[in-house]
């Protein structure tokens, strides 16, 4: 008998293992990286909508804004609505330290600005929507089904696969 093989097939087998883990590792690192998907849609600031007039052009509100309009509300023989985004700022602070310049800055809501044109394109109207719903984002969480697929299907062919190799 030949003991000398046993401390390098003992080496080999461990270095296999730590290969095996690495892969695996890898897949739930891949798949935890998709668990959150977040569409949100193109903002602007609260400083630019202060900055409108009325009597612009839409070519000149979307300079202004810096984004095209996100929707139309309404479609008349003598105006139009269209909808921008626009994001508030909001502060957080612990509650019983409330002040009007302290705390962390942080982006806040989404807001929705009605802008109604004119037929000839220029601004008669510049109002946020308050009562509208805040539904602009959309958040798509981790698929429990998918992940089930993954696990029962998906993963142990690819523990097998690299297995035989």
């Amino acid at each position: 008998m030949n003991f000398g093989n046993v401390p390098y097939n003992l080496k080999c087998k461990k270095q296999f293992i730590k290969m095996k883990l690495k892969y695996f590792m890898g897949v739930l690192w891949i798949l935890s990286m998709n668990s959150c998907i977040v569409q949100s849609p193109k903002y602007t600031t609260l400083d630019q909508v202060i900055s409108l007039e009325l009597g612009m052009s839409k070519t000149q509100v979307e300079q202004v804004l810096g984004v095209s309009p996100y929707d139309l509300k309404a479609y008349a023989d003598s105006n139009q609505i269209f909808i921008y985004v626009y994001r508030l700022v909001d502060r957080k602070t612990i509650s019983f330290t409330t002040q009007a310049k302290n705390g962390k800055v942080v982006k806040g809501r989404y807001q929705q600005l009605h802008v109604t044109y004119s037929k000839n394109q220029k601004v008669l109207k510049i109002e946020s929507c308050n009562t509208c719903p805040d539904n602009l984002v959309n958040t798509k969480k981790l698929d429990i089904q998918k992940m089930i697929v993954f696990i029962t299907i998906t993963l142990p062919i690819l523990l097998v696969f690299i297995g035989l190799n």
